[in-house]
């Protein structure tokens, strides 16, 4: 017979306690300039623009044979991005890498979209560049198509992590490059 009492007892002290304490926060005060409070409703800062910088690695693989003479060395791709955040959801790539099998230099630079989503968001872009591709083959203009997802990997939204796939087009010949890669990078 106590189990009832106890449940009515709990119910009504619920009761009584909830309007106190939504009235307790409503209350409140704010200091210091505009959208820097620290407190009920408080911000962090303004992350949704700013400066990311990005290591990016992975595999590369070219289509077509390397022409002759060309450096032989692992199917990898090591490289750096540079972002600048209009809003959450886009920004502006600069992106250069050096693929290990045949040589090839790329350097791009497009928008990329983001998904809504925290902390995992997909990723659309298109960006454009140069290829060097060594011996003789030279200097071609290149498509890069991407796609991918994001994650935060912290409260504030400052360190994220990706993955991401692109195949690097050059126009006039030269075998397209598919990059499958990670990045890490932290946005200032």
């Amino acid at each position: 017979m106590m189990r009832p009492v106890t449940l009515c007892g709990a119910l009504a002290l619920l009761a009584v306690a909830a309007p106190l304490t939504a009235s307790a926060q409503e209350q409140g005060r704010t200091d210091g300039p505009e959208e820097s409070e620290c407190g009920k409703g408080g911000y962090y800062g303004d992350t949704r623009r700013g400066v990311s910088l990005q290591f990016d690695w992975g595999a590369a693989i070219n289509s077509q044979e390397n022409p002759v003479g060309a450096p032989e060395g692992p199917p990898l791709f090591v490289g750096a991005t540079v972002s600048l955040w209009g809003d959450d959801w886009y920004r502006l790539d600069v992106s250069g890498g050096y693929v290990f099998d045949g040589g090839r230099f790329i350097g791009n630079v497009g928008p990329t979209f983001r998904s809504w989503g925290w902390p995992v968001s997909f990723t659309l872009g298109l960006k454009a560049g140069a290829i060097v591709i060594p011996e003789g083959e030279g200097l071609r203009f290149a498509l890069s198509p991407q796609v991918g997802a994001e994650l935060y990997l912290d409260r504030r939204d400052r360190v994220l992590m990706g993955l991401h796939y692109s195949p690097d087009i050059p126009i006039g010949g030269g075998g397209v490059t598919n990059r499958l890669f990670m990045n890490v990078g932290y946005r200032f």
